[in-house]
């Protein structure tokens, strides 16, 4: 790990309390988009004013949670191979491997769903209905294995 005491502008590693709390802050910010899109979606006849408004803060905020923990000091899930080291690196390996695996099961189920929608006397509108659960498949692949990494990884124990 780099040392924190090089430049007296640099910051403190972000503690696990506070690394958690933003990844429950992403997900549960994000669970509360797709809702708030969900209920805009099905309104009759159009978007009430007050949807739109709580989607654009919800999408704002879950954002602003990500890349948070994105930025944050010591943190290794997409930094390049020449600025980690080896713990570092297998930590960040640990962190795709599991959200891999998390995505197959994840996928997996998705394809079954649709196989069963599909078969059913409504197939198309069923269908239409899951396409609404597409921005969980776009967000999971970038953001779980940084949540993974901000979850499991240790407070570093430094002198400031």
């Amino acid at each position: 790990m780099h040392s924190i005491a090089q430049h007296p502008a640099v910051r403190r590693p972000m503690s696990l309390r506070r690394r958690r709390a933003l990844v429950v802050a992403t997900y549960v910010g994000f669970a509360a988009f797709m809702v708030t899109l969900y209920a805009g979606y099905t309104a009759a006849p159009r978007w009430p004013f007050w949807l739109g408004c709580s989607a654009i803060i919800l999408f704002v905020a879950t954002a602003a949670a990500f890349i948070a923990l994105v930025r944050a000091p010591g943190y290794a899930a997409d930094v390049l191979d020449a600025r980690l080291d080896e713990r570092q690196r297998q930590v960040r390996d640990h962190a795709y491997r599991f959200a891999y695996y998390g995505l197959t099961i994840l996928f997996g189920g998705f394809s079954l769903l649709v196989m069963y929608a599909a078969g059913s006397n409504a197939s198309w509108q069923a269908i239409q209905d899951m396409a609404l659960l597409l921005p969980w498949l776009t967000f999971l692949p970038g953001s779980l294995p940084t949540a993974v990494v901000a979850w499991t990884e240790p407070d570093i124990l430094e002198d400031f």
